[in-house]
């Protein structure tokens, strides 16, 4: 709860040069301080260049809200809700632009966390309740087409299909009268699985309720089943420690809002594994997760594995050693790599990608694993995070092809992200890292995107491109291949193909974490294309999904620039230099930003930047 005192006179008198900005802000401290010891309140603290409140005499509501939506349980989750009361400091505006965008930023940041945590109950609860949650989810953001999604999805539960069809509609109209854009692929895909349904019940004289199917199916979310562990050696500790570890397992899939989580039944005989008719009706699922317990002395293995029910595919599988002595440290180092790697696992077979480089030692895996999450998370913290744990995998076994991998998109992606430096070094370790990764094992597509990536941060745009093809090639259905060579055809102004590459890596993704990196390449072949007011769209969503992306926001304010919305422009920018001051026309591209082959597209960007308000040095 404390600040630089220059940082807040710019926040609140952005508009002020900096000594009436000083002064302004000495004055209202005064006052404050003043008003505030009349009422007994000892609030404000400062020493040398920086303000604060005493932590232990304020309460932030905002705070509160936040740190409640980590609960466990619908009825934690209902009442961390019951805090939301509206829009952040709705209606107060300060008239200055700094404290303006940052108030509106977190309006969208708060109202999109109520609003995934509101659709994230209305999964937990029953559908009734749900169904309620999603009318309230629609009246506080009636374009959220996830919220349409999740009303249909309810309504197919309880075999409303009519009703599911009518909000289906009432979704497609409002997207094309707003935004002028279709459902999103997974919308449709939801409409098309209940076409024979709704056809049924409309010529029924009553509703029936819908029958049970499998609940990945029924959700529209891959659906899991933790099957009880096997104690193998039979003694009733190890039965304790098998429950112990299951129970922590269900607890952190069902954290995951990705998943449907389904708890403990008796695991099957092998050869029932995948028959649907020997498991309980309302615990089927896409994916069965299993396990057994061995113990030798103090030495403990246990053997985990999950499996695709509908093709009896072993999707994953690790066994993890450990001591009984320190058997709750034990449990929850496993409960926390299964997590991570079902996580990581799932992730690939929706991207029907199978991992074809070898994962390591057990320390190695967990920590690959651990690093890929952060990466995952997509924010400058996460991604050194992410760089950390994967440099701490290269040192245990400096020839794993996978870890190094880790560590060379975690490093390009740090430097997209301006969580590190722009450095050469950055950039020629990241190459070399990828050269490394693809010669161990040259048919691993996912090698190849990120030597592609490493490329494109060189600059070296056509090597990039051969690399993409090459993973396209390898596997045509991987969205993140589509997704990079989109960018890369923009950047070097083939705007057709680009814009067919990125059409499929968005049909191909399914609007999973990096859904926004593939609108992203989609701008960059708009705005080489001349299609400003596209490109601007595109942006803004880029931008309003993914703020912290300031590639995405120099781009939004590229657009907004060459489309006359010269306010909306210099806002962009503000949000970038807010974010990495030290940009400037000279460092921004080549650096920052890919440079654009063709020159007229690069002194177009650069021009547009320029007009929008980027310093030039």
């Amino acid at each position: 709860m404390a600040a630089p005192r220059d940082k807040l006179a710019d926040l609140l008198w952005g508009d002020s040069d900096g000594e009436h900005a000083r002064n302004s802000l000495r004055q209202t401290i005064s006052v404050l301080r003043r008003n505030l010891m009349r009422a007994g309140a000892d609030i404000i603290q400062s020493r040398k260049d920086i303000i604060g409140l005493k932590p232990d005499t304020v309460g932030v509501d905002v705070e509160d809200f936040e740190a409640a939506l980590t609960a466990r349980s619908p009825q934690e989750l209902e009442m961390a809700l019951a805090s939301y009361g509206g829009p952040f400091l709705d209606g107060f505006y300060l008239g200055r632009s700094a404290f303006d965008d940052w108030v509106a930023l977190e309006r969208d940041r708060l109202l999109n966390l109520a609003l995934d945590s509101f659709e994230k109950l209305g999964r937990l609860v029953d559908v009734e309740t749900g169904l309620a949650l999603a009318d309230r989810l629609l009246a506080m953001e009636p374009t959220r087409e996830a919220s349409h999604r999740l009303k249909m999805e309810l309504l197919i539960a309880c075999g409303q299909h009519d009703r599911a069809m009518r909000t289906f509609e009432t979704c497609r109209s409002m997207l094309k009268q707003e935004f002028g854009v279709e459902v999103s692929p997974e919308t449709r895909a939801l409409w098309q699985s209940m076409l024979p349904a709704a056809n049924t019940a409309s010529n029924s004289v009553h509703l029936q309720p819908a029958r049970d199917g499998p609940a990945g199916r029924r959700f529209g979310r891959p659906s899991i089943s933790v099957a009880n562990f096997v104690n193998l050696t039979g003694e009733r500790g190890d039965t304790y420690f098998a429950r112990g570890l299951v129970q922590d397992i269900i607890t952190s899939l069902s954290q995951q809002t990705d998943y449907v989580v389904l708890a403990g039944f008796s695991p099957l005989q092998k050869h029932d594994a995948c028959d649907e008719s020997k498991i309980p009706r309302t615990l089927r699922a896409r994916y069965v997760l299993s396990g057994s317990i061995q113990r030798f002395r103090d030495e403990m293995r246990v053997n985990v594995q999950l499996v695709d029910a509908t093709s009896a595919h072993n999707v994953w599988a690790q066994k993890f050693d450990g001591h009984s002595e320190n058997a709750l440290d034990f449990q929850d180092r496993i409960a926390q790599s299964v997590v991570l790697a079902v996580s990581l696992a799932l992730q690939l077979t929706n991207w029907k990608v199978r991992d074809k480089s070898p994962p390591g030692a057990s320390e190695v895996r967990r920590l690959v694993n651990e690093a890929y999450t952060k990466y995952f998370e997509m924010t400058r913290d996460s991604l050194l995070i992410a760089m950390e744990l994967a440099e701490k995998a290269v040192a245990i076994a400096p020839d794993n092809a996978r870890a190094k991998r880790t560590l060379s998109v975690a490093t390009s992606m740090a430097l997209a992200f301006g969580a590190l430096p722009w450095k050469q070094e950055h950039v020629e370790r990241s190459l070399r890292l990828a050269e490394a990764a693809v010669r161990a094992v040259p048919d691993d597509e996912i090698a190849r995107c990120i030597l592609s990536f490493a490329y494109e941060c060189a600059g070296r745009i056509d090597e990039a491109i051969v690399e993409c093809r090459h993973a396209v090639s390898l596997n045509p259905s991987y969205p993140s291949a589509h997704g990079d060579l989109a960018e890369l055809y923009g950047l070097r102004g083939q705007i057709s193909e680009a814009l067919h590459e990125a059409n499929e890596a968005i049909r191909l993704g399914a609007h999973d974490v990096i859904d926004f990196w593939r609108h992203h390449s989609m701008v960059v072949a708009q705005f080489a294309g001349g299609n400003d007011q596209r490109a601007l769209e595109v942006a803004r969503r880029v931008v309003s999904t993914k703020p912290g992306f300031v590639r995405g926001a120099l781009y939004w304010a590229a657009a907004a620039a060459a489309t006359g919305n010269s306010e909306e422009a210099s806002r962009a920018i503000h949000h970038c230099l807010s974010q990495l001051p030290h940009l400037n026309l000279s460092n921004v591209s080549p650096g920052f930003v890919p440079r654009y082959v063709e020159d007229h597209h690069h002194s177009r960007f650069l021009e547009m930047l320029s007009r929008a308000g980027l310093p030039s040095s």
